[in-house]
């Protein structure tokens, strides 16, 4: 046994302090690097009241393994845009629904005899909201099963409906790499991309803005400069490349309908988009179809707070698209109690009520939108073929006027059977008196 007086350490005793010191650099590593891996960039996790359980919520794995399903059984119905990745290459799955047996969508060109409305949906811009993309899945899961349904029945005129009159656009999952961060870290708190963008600041409609943030710690930050995000390319690309009826980017966290504009600028001069009644009376009509209370207004409006550089102010503003809205389908706001997830997405045993009750709002979009189209192809062709009657009228009655003239003044020179006015000898009574006073040569005086 050895002294501790001695001052004599064993090498084994040597060799444990080591051991120790090294495990205590790495736990002290672990403790401060750890947090700013998982921590930075956004809003910090919190001990969540519920987190999502994949029984009932889709994980990215599911939403691919759904979405490749939809296309295998649905092939004349659903298309897939492949070329449209995140930042890490992750597939947005951006997806075209509508019966492609209309000879009409051969032609990616858009005209007004074109009668489909044409529709653009956007789903998981925020990562944390897995909501929207849950209830687009029931929609997805309505529209195609009723396929095969007795024709006749509801899901079956449903399906008929938006398949045949409705060229609709989905993007699935606008920010599939900040939803894996999510997977990976269980921060669900994370709001924005990989890199920590807030996809909803990154466009060029007032962008930089007091509505959103320079600083990549913060939720709000609106990146770089406009469209610096891989992931904002399909919505400028897509709108380049197809006229659109409407445009609706869906959220949670509360029960709003947004209206353009948003912005802090907007807001300084009270500014409004060009069909406000229009867009206000769907609004409305989405509110009172809900089975839940719905706000809505003019973005600046609702919020207490302005919003620089969102999508939907874009594709209003810049885009000229008729409707462009923000729709907020589920939730409290911030209230006391909340954290992260519970905040955006309802528990797992309540997720399919939730989306069923939402349908009644994508069911009035179509329908509204739908007529909307009829009357302004009525509108185009009821004004535009009038005036264009009226003309072709006018040019067919001149141009008779003009050959008419040209017939009388030419007509002396047609052989006389052809001739419209033939010509009359006139006799004056004094050359006919002259006539008959000589008769066989004897001059009656």
């Amino acid at each position: 046994m050895v002294n501790s007086d001695s001052g004599y350490h064993s090498p084994d005793s040597e060799t444990n302090k080591m051991k120790f010191s090294i495990c205590t650099l790495f736990l002290t590593l672990y403790v401060w690097i750890l947090p700013i891996q998982v921590l930075s960039g956004d809003v910090k996790p919190r001990h969540e009241v519920y987190t999502p359980d994949y029984k009932f919520y889709h994980n990215l794995t599911k939403i691919k393994l759904h979405i490749e399903d939809l296309l295998s059984k649905n092939p004349g119905y659903i298309r897939h845009y492949t070329e449209y990745e995140s930042r890490n290459g992750a597939s947005q799955f951006v997806l075209r629904i509508s019966n492609f047996s209309d000879s009409k969508m051969a032609s990616h060109m858009y005209t007004i005899a074109d009668h489909k409305p044409r529709i653009l949906l956007s789903f998981g811009e925020h990562a944390r909201e897995f909501l929207p993309i849950e209830s687009l899945f029931h929609l997805l899961t309505n529209l195609t099963s009723g396929l095969a349904t007795p024709r006749g029945s509801n899901t079956e005129a449903f399906s008929r409906k938006v398949l045949s009159q409705i060229d609709l656009f989905v993007i699935v999952m606008a920010n599939p790499d900040g939803r894996k961060h999510i997977e990976r870290t269980y921060n669900y708190c994370w709001r924005g991309t990989s890199v920590g963008v807030d996809l909803d600041r990154n466009f060029e409609w007032e962008f930089g803005g007091k509505g959103s943030s320079d600083d990549p710690n913060d939720e709000e930050y609106r990146g770089p400069y406009p469209f610096s995000e891989p992931e904002s390319f399909v919505f400028r690309d897509l709108t380049k490349r197809y006229h659109f009826d409407m445009f609706v980017s869906f959220h949670s966290g509360i029960r709003q309908i947004f209206l353009p504009f948003a912005d802090s600028v907007s807001k300084r001069e009270s500014r409004i988009p060009s069909n406000m009644d229009a867009q206000l009376h769907l609004a409305s009509k989405i509110a009172r179809a809900a089975v839940a209370d719905f706000n809505f207004g003019i973005g600046y409006k609702l919020n207490s707070y302005p919003a620089d550089g969102t999508i939907y102010d874009y594709m209003s503003g810049i885009m000229k698209i008729p409707f462009s809205y923000t729709i907020e389908i589920w939730g409290q706001g911030d209230h006391k109690g909340a954290q992260c997830f519970d905040l955006f997405n309802p528990p797992n045993e309540n997720l399919q009520k939730a989306v069923s009750d939402l349908m009644p709002i994508y069911e009035t979009i179509f329908d509204y939108v739908i007529k909307w189209k009829e009357q302004q192809i009525h509108q185009y062709f009821h004004i535009s073929q009038e005036p264009a009657f009226a003309v072709s009228m006018g040019y067919i009655l001149l141009l008779v006027v003009f050959l008419l003239f040209l017939l009388v003044m030419f007509q002396h020179k047609l052989p006389i059977n052809l001739r419209p006015f033939n010509r009359r000898r006139v006799v004056s009574l004094r050359s006919l008196s002259s006539t008959f006073s000589v008769v066989g040569g004897i001059k009656i005086t």
